[in-house]
């Protein structure tokens, strides 16, 4: 009995320890797979989470990218004026409805004038009718077109949404075509209306998944299945259209069933199969994590370079002065001087690889604290605080210019570029990126004003600048609508007979406010602010109203080089001689080297279209710049003005006289007459006509003067001859 008891008792301690064991083993596995699917769960829910910020990031960064588009085309000075003026439909083509045939970003353009017709409407490079348009948009364009026009839109929230069209879905944004300034006379409610659609496609949708590893994402229109996710897509009225849908992928779930069955063989492996799960959960939110920062670093970096984009250099911006420290944090914004002639004469492929090769070159030569972006096109910017620059933060600019010195070489292409800085630092109380960006913009903006190479840092008193710019633009716009300019004269004497062959109008305006402006001023802002045209073409009919009077003697007139871009420039210079009946032959266009230097192609264009009216071309100011004999020859000018520097070399330099004689003598072997400019004194007038000079102007024989002045000085026997 005694035997018997001792082996009951020790079969239930076997048994209640086998149980225990048991117990122990399924409570373990219970626990372990309660967190294996615990883990999936999460691992599940992440992975929606991530593909739902994705598919939504994608759409914002859609509606931004056409934002831009149409904010870039619609805030155009040309556009404005070509789309005001004649020709405008087929300016419009050319320029807005023929890219729609093959362009990314947008397949549909249409400008809206203000009673609701178009102008022109195009869908994937094919003109299509107003009741077309209406077709296709469903009824939406009058929403858009109305959104455009409502009071208070500016570039910053243009109207871009999305609209149900016939074939699906598209992003559609539109805005008033517009000065690029701020006009007074400007009436949006006026104003035509510039619509870029882009339809959703399946190839669109397909690079979104593949950009942002969506799996399976469909744009579908109709309600998927509750077990399908998504992300709505709705109309510029709020209201639901379509919507992003993706099935799940469950990779924490997929993870859980294949481990699941190892737990089931034998308690034995338990503990193998738990760091297995855990292994497996590591590599599955490794994979998440990876994914989430592949898809955020796409989203903040550009594709070109790897650099930060604007968006990452803003948020890191941000970050900086948000760090309280006694070294405030600088922006400096770096455009690349002279990037648009490699483009041109190299092509593209070139131009980006100069681009990379010069952000490598910033980040290898710059301090390893600076963070390097790129903010578009060939502008860059560093971002950098003063621990870095222990003595002056602005030497910093001074890195980034230096970095520029040494060429590229290219595929064998020995490329020479420099750039121009715009510098800010962070102040107490500037904690705004955008701000701070604005400041550096404005520094950048007076670089460029003072020339290729320049560093600049803001200062308050450039705040002052762009406000006294602003008024003095608004004045000249009033001054210019009020014809307020005038033109003066300075005659052109023959170097050997001392007869008056010719007059040269200058341009002169006289503020009401602020007094007579200088030309070299007010003609800058002319530029600027896209008033060139409506200045040139006044000044080119006063002269020739003015030289009517004069039979035999011939008017030069000055043109800027932003004129020669104007498609109906020659148009408008034969309207004005027409109108007038002043012979061609007597008008001689001057230009300067900055005109065909900034566009060739465009110079050769006028230039033929001002021979076939009989005009003349002259060039202007030689000898200051990088003209040579192969410009002359190229561009085949009637004639040629030296710069007055050479004039005040013949007595500044010993070498003074053989610089003009070699010019005078190298147009004489192309047969172009020559005009010396800034003669003052008899001596000069000897001397540069000695060397071959055919004409001469200066204060020697008159300074510019009214039209009755030089007409009663050097005119009057004409008016009695022709009496």
């Amino acid at each position: 009995m005694a035997l018997s008891s001792r082996l009951r008792l020790r079969l239930l301690a076997v048994l209640a320890t086998c149980l225990f064991i048991l117990s122990t083993l399924a409570s373990l596995a219970y626990v372990v797979s309660n967190a294996i699917g615990s883990m999936a769960l999460s691992a599940d829910q992440m992975d929606d989470a991530r593909a739902l910020t994705a598919t939504t990031g994608a759409l914002s960064a859609l509606k931004k990218q056409l934002g831009a588009t149409v904010r870039d085309n619609a805030y155009w000075d040309d556009a404005y004026k070509s789309l005001n003026g004649d020709g405008a439909a087929e300016w419009a083509t050319e320029n807005w409805g023929a890219t729609t045939e093959d362009y990314p970003l947008y397949d549909t353009a249409l400008v809206i004038n203000p009673d609701g017709s178009s102008l022109i409407a195009y869908h994937k490079g094919v003109s299509i009718s107003d009741s077309d348009v209406d077709r296709f948009l469903l009824g939406n364009l009058g929403d858009v077109v109305a959104a455009a026009r409502r009071s208070g839109i500016t570039a910053e929230n243009l109207s871009v949404g999305f609209v149900k069209t016939s074939s699906g879905v598209a992003l559609i944004g539109a805005a008033a075509v517009q000065p690029s300034q701020e006009d007074a006379t400007f009436d949006i409610r006026k104003a035509k209306v510039l619509v870029y659609s882009k339809q959703l496609t399946s190839s669109v949708v397909a690079e979104i998944a593949e950009t942002f590893s969506i799996e399976g994402l469909l744009l579908t229109e109709a309600p998927g299945e509750p077990s399908i996710l998504h992300a709505d897509i709705v109309d510029i009225k709020g209201r639901k259209i379509a919507s992003m849908t993706w099935p799940p992928i469950h990779p924490g779930t997929a993870s859980y069933h294949r481990v699941r069955p190892a737990f089931l063989l034998s308690a034995l492996v338990l503990l193998v199969l738990l760091g297995a799960v855990a292994a497996c959960g590591f590599v599955v939110f490794r994979v998440l994590r990876n994914g989430e920062r592949v898809a955020n670093h796409k989203a903040k970096h550009d594709a070109l370079t790897g650099l930060l984009n604007r968006a990452g250099c803003l948020e890191r911006l941000e970050m900086a002065l948000s760090i309280r420290s006694k070294s405030p944090a600088t922006l400096h914004i770096l455009d690349l001087d002279g990037f648009k002639p490699v483009n041109d004469a190299w092509g593209h492929l070139v131009g980006d690889r100069l681009i990379q090769d010069v952000a490598d070159r910033l980040v290898a030569s710059l301090p390893s604290t600076a963070s390097v972006a790129r903010l578009g096109g060939d502008e860059f910017a560093v971002i950098g605080d003063a621990p870095m620059l222990e003595t002056d933060p602005s030497s910093l600019a001074d890195f980034i210019l230096a970095a520029l010195k040494p060429p590229f070489n290219i595929d064998g292409r020995i490329i020479e570029i420099g750039g121009s800085v715009g510098s800010a630092q962070a102040e107490a109380g500037v904690t705004d990126s955008v701000e701070l960006l604005r400041r550096a913009d404005l520094a950048l903006y007076r670089a460029k004003d003072l020339g290729r190479g320049v560093a600049v840092g803001f200062e308050p008193s450039l705040d002052e600048d762009a406000g006294r710019n602003s008024e003095l633009e608004q004045e000249l716009r009033h001054g210019i609508a009020n014809k307020e300019i005038r033109v003066v004269f300075q005659p052109l004497v023959d170097a050997s007979t001392r007869e008056v062959t010719g007059v040269e109008a200058l341009a002169r305006w006289t503020s009401p406010t602020r007094g007579p402006v200088s030309p070299e001023i007010f003609i800058r802002v002319a530029e600027k602010a896209g008033l060139i045209d409506q200045l040139g073409f006044q000044v080119l009919r006063l002269a020739i109203l003015e030289g009517v009077r004069w039979p035999g003697i011939g008017v030069a007139v000055n043109v800027s080089p932003l004129q020669l871009r104007n498609p109906d420039f020659c148009r408008q210079v034969r309207d004005i001689l027409a109108k007038s009946g002043f012979d061609p032959a007597r008008l001689t266009i001057e230009v300067t080297e900055s005109a065909l230097i900034s566009n060739p192609d465009q110079a050769k264009r006028a230039f033929n279209g001002l021979r076939e009216a009989a005009v003349k071309i002259a060039l202007d100011d030689f000898g200051c710049g990088y003209a040579s004999i192969g410009t002359l020859r190229e561009f085949g000018f009637d004639s040629m003005k030296v710069d007055r520097s050479l004039v005040i070399g013949l007595h500044q330099d010993n070498n003074g006289g053989a610089i003009l004689q070699a010019t005078v003598a190298l147009a004489n072997a192309l047969h172009l007459p020559v005009t010396a400019e800034g003669i003052e004194t008899e001596e000069q007038a000897t001397a540069v006509r000695l060397c071959g000079c055919d004409k001469l102007q200066g204060f020697l024989f008159s300074k510019p003067v009214t039209a009755d002045e030089i007409t009663a000085k050097y005119f009057a026997h004409l008016l009695v001859r022709s009496a």
